[in-house]
């Protein structure tokens, strides 16, 4: 395989946005549906991302019942129970892990009484399941969560008593330790998401109401959130979400983004939600098109790829590039052993009867935090592509490269125009070469890949040769004057020698 460089490109704008969270799975992908919604439609759009669940039994002595997922979401590494309702120190038993253990239940953060405590999947939801001792889980009964501000008969780290609800009135509550009030917060969040479907009873009506949205009350919304603040996500929790999503095949998303209440009860409540936090801006459009061209090539990659074909360097299938709905043809090799020289190919564009040509596309590229996407990325084209990339002479086109990201994946951007006139009067494909390796595994997404060309003068055939009195002269297809002699430059020129006028390709 031979690439030689060609440097043909005139810079456009940039826009567009996409994140790729660093978690086992692709979070871009998983939360895609959330994506460009805010407030009542956001909060629907995230129930139908977690609602399903594959849930624990309740209860201890197996490995599918409740406590042995404590021992997976819940053990310290010196094997103490973290227990969130209390300062007391309580170990597993490592050699019956299905144990409970001794003085602590499985504490329900929301009281199933407050959905008429049926054993459904959010009776049975490690999500907001937690171990807890056996005392202060009877002293906080089935109360709300709040700031309790009288009569505490708590334990030292969770409080139980009298403080303020809604309009001020004075109602029964409990309160976590500073240290886990967040983690609480985001608890509930999800609650009143991933179980919108349920209907509320008993103390539940003191913090929620019976309604899709918002279900929290203002004075529990406006609290929550700032303990949100207050205590931000940090490495115990996001482990937990792992360990959690592990077991149930679900996630918390208000640990995956911690600012993403505040799109639906805060203060972005009138921004549409986005992966990166950025507020979207419609995908970058194409250059509009002139009137005397034509598409040659249309493909956004969205429901499929076209006459595109996936193949690696020697010509075999590969499974490194795939499509996706929301951000087209995706390459990833972290899934394939990191290793990859694998390329997107177009059909082959005629471009024999065209004057010139032009290429765009928009793109954006994700983990190359430490090196430019150029530098193992490449956007190529030839004029001899027969089944393997390896056998055909490439040349290298310079699109626009998004910027490198600081984590995760970069916003999508407009590739540029990349003009195409040298290729004139040449039948060509067009390739996207994603490579990697184990030192530098990186993601490329490619979407609305638009060709244009503009088509040769009518008038002039390569094969119609015609007496006229001139000159010798040779012209570009514009019509400018370019001297006596064929230039050695690839391209179309109209010649007119011998009382002939004719066209001559040059390659």
């Amino acid at each position: 395989m031979k690439i030689r460089k060609s440097i043909i490109l005139v810079l456009m704008g940039v826009l567009l946005c996409g994140t790729l969270s660093v978690h086992s799975i692709d979070l871009k992908t998983y939360y895609a549906a959330a994506v460009g919604k805010k407030k009542a439609d956001l909060k629907e759009a995230l129930h139908d991302i977690i609602g399903e669940a594959t849930v624990l039994e309740y209860g201890s002595g197996s490995n599918n019942k409740t406590w042995y997922g404590f021992y997976q979401t819940d053990r310290m590494s010196n094997n103490e129970v973290r227990d969130r309702y209390s300062n007391d120190h309580r170990y597993f038993n490592t050699s019956n892990p299905n144990a409970s253990v001794s003085g602590m239940n499985i504490e329900h953060s929301l009281a199933n009484s407050w959905w008429g405590g049926t054993k459904n999947q959010a009776y049975k939801d490690i999500h907001h399941l937690m171990p807890c001792e056996s005392k202060i889980n009877n002293t906080k009964s089935n109360y709300g969560m709040g700031v309790v501000t009288s009569g505490d008969k708590g334990n030292g780290c969770t409080k139980v008593g009298k403080g303020p609800g809604a309009s001020g009135s004075q109602i029964d509550l409990w309160e976590p330790a500073d240290k886990w009030k967040g983690d609480f917060a985001r608890v509930y969040f999800y609650m009143v998401t991933c179980y919108t479907n349920l209907t509320w009873k008993s103390e539940a009506l003191k913090s929620f109401t019976n309604t899709d949205y918002p279900t929290l009350l203002p004075w529990a919304s406006e609290l929550y959130l700032q303990w949100s603040q207050n205590d931000p996500v940090d490495e115990i929790e996001r482990a937990r979400n792992e360990a959690v999503y592990a077991i149930q095949g679900n996630r918390n998303p208000f640990i995956d983004f911690p600012d993403l209440a505040e799109y639906i009860w805060g203060s972005k409540m009138d921004v549409a939600f986005t992966i990166d936090g950025t507020i979207p801006t419609p995908d970058p459009t194409p250059t509009p098109e002139p009137e005397d061209s034509v598409t040659l090539l249309t493909q956004n990659f969205l429901s499929d790829t076209g006459l595109f074909t996936m193949v690696n360097v020697d010509g075999t299938q590969t499974q490194v590039w795939s499509q996706n709905k929301s951000y087209g043809a995706v390459a990833n090799a972290y899934n394939y052993g990191k290793e990859g020289d694998a390329w997107l190919i177009s059909p082959a564009i005629d471009l024999t009867n065209m004057q010139g040509a032009v290429l765009e596309f928009n793109h954006a590229t994700g983990y190359n935090t430490a090196a430019n996407a150029s530098t193992l990325f490449e956007v190529l084209i030839s004029s001899d592509y027969a089944q393997r990339p390896a056998d055909a002479e490439w040349e290298l086109l310079t699109p626009e490269w998004p910027e490198r990201p600081s984590s995760g994946f970069t916003k999508f951007i407009h590739s540029g125009c990349i003009f195409l006139d040298d290729y004139s009067g040449e039948t060509v494909n067009i390739a996207f070469r994603y490579r990697a390796d184990a030192s530098r595994c990186w993601a490329w997404e490619i979407k609305n890949v638009l060709l244009r060309g503009k088509p040769l003068p009518t008038g002039i055939d390569q094969n119609y040769m015609s007496p006229v009195e001139a000159e010798n002269a040779v012209f570009d297809m514009n019509g400018r004057y370019v001297g006596t002699t064929v230039p050695s430059r690839r391209g179309i020129y109209v010649v007119r020698r011998g009382g002939y006028t004719y066209k001559r390709f040059v390659k």
